[in-house]
């Protein structure tokens, strides 16, 4: 697959307000039609705003799942010399069996406990110990937010345990 990155995008929608911008000026279209196309491109720019950074892999802010596979943790925590909140990024796969089962990255607000929470997780995936968490609401009132980003955004508690062991072969496999 072609892969042009952000230049390409930028350089396509210059391209795009170019030809729009001639038409406007040139065209002997009504004022109503040529407000019309500018809308109109202005909501595919916006469109494709929002839409790249989930199509670039970027961590969500979506609900975490309430059961998940553990895959991999990255804590940053926060900078007092930059005012930089932190963050725990972790990578998971849903394991309700209706889901996407793909691995999704998530982002959550730095905490204490969350980063002790996570980093016992990943000792445990280093020593190729599976890691289940369980994901639940965290209904306890934590403080104003030190950054404008962090309001309304909602906390869970996450619990991680070992993975129970694969059970034996059913007999219907053949074995």
């Amino acid at each position: 697959m072609l892969s042009f990155g952000h230049s390409a995008i930028v350089a396509a929608y210059v391209v795009v307000a170019l030809g729009l911008l001639l038409l406007c000026l040139f065209s002997r279209w009504s004022w109503q039609a040529k407000v019309g196309m500018v809308g109109l491109v202005t909501a595919a720019y916006l469109a494709v705003y929002f839409s790249v950074p989930a199509l670039l892999g970027w961590p969500t802010d979506r609900a975490v799942p309430k059961r998940f596979g553990l895959l991999a943790v990255y804590i940053q925590e926060p900078d007092k010399q930059t005012g930089a909140a932190g963050d725990v990024f972790f990578w998971a796969t849903d394991l309700d069996p209706d889901a996407d089962q793909r691995p999704r990255a998530y982002r959550l607000p730095f905490s204490p406990e969350m980063k002790a929470v996570m980093q016992e997780g990943q000792g445990k995936l280093r020593q190729n110990i599976p890691q289940i968490g369980e994901a639940e609401p965290d209904d306890e009132v934590h403080g104003v937010p030190s950054d404008r980003q962090q309001l309304g955004q909602k906390s869970v508690k996450i619990k991680l345990r070992d993975m129970p062991p694969a059970g034996p072969p059913s007999k219907e496999a053949g074995g």
